[in-house]
């Protein structure tokens, strides 16, 4: 099996020597942060581990704003009622363009040194995502309204974690055909349809070939999957081509790819390979059915599902049940780009909002420029030495002195969703700025990382996985040489907002009006007759186009000035 980790094992010594509990200096005077989430988890328990040592090192606590429902709407009412928490989870323009974030921009250059140094290779792109523009595209005034919580990379990558787009596929069912090499769009439904026939239940229940989520705000899912076929990355509602020595930006919803892939998702679900509830199920309905183990195959993003679903599978001893994610295109003359380099996620991340008075927003900065040091995310993604890891004095398990290690049992402990939940502070951290990357001294943010514990943290059904197909990780698996980001990547980092008003607001508008019109004439393509599709294609592509007609010129000038600001491809 190939090796795919490097990892500097010097100083994961020097580390031991933090992560302990306590040492709290006495002088922190009590700050209670309120927060809005919008994260599928529970409120954590009073006697969470790590939340206590926050409270008892930093004299910090949280109160969190879970969403219930409907996102936009929760957002909505949070900006017209004017109650807002100290902090909100940003992944929009919402609250940005509502003027309801502070600027963090002179915040973060006064008082956070080590928020700086961490964000210094993205702050040029957080500067020109925030800030005022005139009409092409020039900053007027500069600002930062967000702290991107993930893609900063501070040493070297370490991507063996995969969680981005794909065409995830049961283990249980590349296992059962002997792992076969599964390129195109025909060969993936081929193999879950055979597999379907074979076992048309699972624990008692009704197979699903394939289910598509289209609920709430993650309907992108349904599509999303005619530029991944196609071959180009994640540019969000659009791709971005080189023509006659200029980069040219299109929508991906009405164009040759769209149809295509539309007439064949028709013909998956004449077969019976469609779930038909995907049009009607809420979230929790669909990640319900994940969480059962018979859903075969999704187009998805990793992220939203490896949460509590999938843990519910491992927890239950249902390994096989879990996914593998699978770079799938239209044909073989198509190469896939699906795997990312590491970029920043701008626009997402905490933003602190104006209700929170300014000597409170300068302390939460403070709390979370302690906290990005490196002995403080120890704890925050290790745990303390002891009880979540252990010391090798001598080097006889790990081969090096001094080093951090796991037992058997701390390794399955840390991925049962009950222990998650009373000893990880994930409602903080999962969108407060981390370390990436391998750092000199030898610490990476999960412990799975360390190449001796990446060796042994390894479930069966993956390193069998890996081994057939000789990787050493899913990111390998999915591509072992991804090219380099173009500059101006990921255009969704530019979608339009309508609270900036002129073009800009028009344009919203329009990409609101073209999701409507998605939202309701896809699931009439997917599932109406097969004679009827022409009719109902041109249906839609008739509305759809004035108003991506709106939208690609706005994308256009993003994409010309970004451009010039950042270049374009780099291979």
């Amino acid at each position: 099996m190939k090796k795919v980790m490097s990892v500097a094992l010097a100083a994961v010594m020097a580390l031991s020597l933090v992560g302990c509990k306590g040492g709290a200096s006495g002088k922190n005077k009590p700050l209670n942060i309120s927060i809005f989430s919008i994260q599928q988890r529970e409120q954590p328990p009073a006697d969470n581990k790590t939340y206590k040592w926050i409270e008892e090192k930093f004299g910090v606590t949280f109160s969190f704003d879970i969403l219930v429902g409907d996102k936009d709407q929760k957002i909505g009412v949070l900006i017209a009622s004017g109650d807002l928490p100290d902090l909100v989870e940003v992944d929009s323009e919402k609250f940005q363009g509502a003027g309801c974030l502070r600027d963090l921009k002179p915040l973060v250059e006064k008082y956070a040194p080590n928020l700086m140094k961490h964000y210094s290779s993205a702050w040029k792109k957080m500067i020109d995502q925030d800030s005022e523009k005139d009409a092409n595209g020039n900053i007027i005034k500069e600002h930062i309204y967000s702290l991107p919580n993930y893609g900063v990379i501070d040493g070297i990558p370490s991507d063996t974690y995969y969680n981005q787009n794909g065409w995830w596929i049961q283990k249980a069912v590349l296992k059962e055909f002997g792992y076969p090499k599964i390129t195109t769009i025909d060969e993936y439904f081929d193999l879950i349809e055979k597999y379907a026939q074979k076992y048309p239940t699972i624990d008692g229940m009704p197979t699903i070939p394939f289910n598509i989520i289209t609920a709430d705000w993650e309907a992108f899912d349904l599509w999303n999957p005619p530029n991944f076929l196609a071959g180009y990355p994640n540019d969000g509602n659009g791709h971005v081509d080189l023509v006659n020595g200029k980069y040219v930006y299109t929508d991906n919803f009405a164009d040759e790819n769209a149809k295509r892939w539309f007439k064949l998702a028709n013909g998956y679900f004449q077969r019976g390979l469609i779930d038909p509830a995907s049009f009607t199920d809420n979230r929790d309905q669909y990640y319900a059915k994940i969480a059962q183990g018979r859903v075969l195959g999704m187009f998805i993003q990793g992220w939203q599902f490896m949460g509590e679903p999938e843990q519910t599978l491992w927890t239950a001893g249902k390994d096989e049940r879990t996914y593998a994610p699978l770079p799938i295109v239209f044909d073989k003359s198509i190469r896939p780009h699906y795997r990312d380099q590491s970029l920043p996620n701008l626009q997402r991340g905490y933003g602190i909002t104006v209700k929170c008075p300014e000597d409170k927003a300068i302390k939460i900065l403070q709390f979370m420029d302690e906290m990005i040091k490196e002995e403080n995310q120890k704890v925050l993604y290790w745990g303390f030495e002891g009880e979540d890891y252990l010391i090798d004095a001598d080097g006889s398990i790990t081969g090096t002195k001094g080093a951090a290690y796991r037992t058997d049992k701390q390794r399955s402990d840390q991925r049962d969703p009950n222990w998650i939940q009373k000893n990880r502070a994930t409602l903080w951290i999962e969108e407060a700025p981390k370390l990436e990357g391998t750092l000199p001294s030898g610490y990476t943010r999960s412990m799975d990382d360390l190449e001796w514990e990446y060796a042994k943290s390894q479930k069966q059904v993956d390193l069998e996985l890996w081994e057939a197909y000789d990787v050493g990780s899913y990111a390998e698996f999915v591509d072992s040489n991804p090219p380099k980001n173009a500059g101006w990547y990921p255009m969704w980092q530019c979608n339009p907002s309508a609270e900036n008003g002129g073009f800009e607001e028009e344009a919203a508008v329009a990409m609101t009006g073209f999701e409507s019109i998605q939202r309701k004439y896809l699931p009439m393509m997917i599932m109406g007759k097969p004679e009827d599709f022409e009719k109902t294609w041109d249906e839609y592509a008739s509305l759809l186009k004035p108003l991506t007609a709106t939208y690609n010129k706005f994308m256009q000038q993003q994409l010309d000035h970004r451009v010039e600001a950042f270049g374009g491809f780099q291979n």
